[in-house]
């Protein structure tokens, strides 16, 4: 009997065909789910919401105030309600009473005024009793102002920011191209008397916001000129970082 011939194994070089496929259907359906995340259905998930709820017996979203675990009740404002401002640090709370004195009111000129935003102290200047209008030269008067509130602010434990403001209308000169640089000249402006009245260099820093961050609408002449402004912006310092 004759024996049949061996005929050699064939060998398949495509065998990689079978890993890409695999590997491909894997990135398509990573694509899939994350498309699916970003296309949230509200309703869906307040049903999806409400039905397990119901049947493990907790309340996923409790009402605000109160957590999942019992006894994990956290106390918050009413919904609507104003939030409560944060308290003022002690350094600042002291600066604040201190510009508040008969005296230092009687030295300030008229367009100084004094703000709390959040956790830091605003020592807001109008850009009328600072500069000229499109210039960043400090007049003189408002320069022994600044010389002052230097004295009162170098030997506390504060950070001073500047920040230049100007209204919405466009400037454009050979010196000042967009209100961008004019904003960012008069906050310098104010940090290089402030440095030379003696506040250490590394607590200063100086910003330009341009019209950018309004606290009035530039609507009318007197919103336009709450935003022309200089505001002394006065934090607490951050420890200083261990070695």
């Amino acid at each position: 009997m004759a024996r049949k011939k061996k005929h050699a194994e064939h060998v398949n070089h495509e065998r990689w065909l079978v890993s890409y496929a695999d590997f491909m259907t894997l990135l398509f359906a990573f694509f899939v789910v994350m498309f699916a995340v970003s296309q949230v259905d509200t309703k869906k998930v307040g049903r999806f919401t409400e039905s397990f709820s119901k049947a493990v017996g907790i309340d996923m979203f409790p009402e605000p105030g109160s957590g999942l675990m019992p006894g994990g009740d956290v106390p918050m404002p009413a919904a609507g309600g104003p939030t409560p401002p944060l308290p003022l640090p002690p350094e600042l709370r002291d600066l604040e009473v201190a510009l508040a004195k008969p005296q230092a009111r009687a030295e300030a000129p008229q367009g100084l005024s004094v703000v709390v935003r959040r956790n830091e102290l605003v020592i807001r200047l109008s850009e009328n009793l600072l500069f000229a209008p499109g210039d960043d030269a400090l007049r003189e008067a408002p320069t022994a102002t600044i010389k002052a509130l230097a004295r009162e602010l170098a030997p506390r434990n504060v950070d001073v920011r500047i920040e230049g403001h100007t209204d919405d209308r466009p400037i454009h000169n050979a010196r000042f191209p967009s209100n961008w640089q004019l904003s960012t000249a008069r906050a310098t402006a104010v940090v290089n008397v402030l440095a030379a009245a003696g506040i250490a260099p590394m607590r200063l820093s100086a910003a330009g916001y341009g019209e950018f961050h309004p606290v009035a609408p530039n609507t009318s002449d007197e919103g336009r000129k709450q935003n022309r402004r200089v505001d002394i912006v006065v934090s607490v310092s951050a420890p200083p970082e261990a070695p």
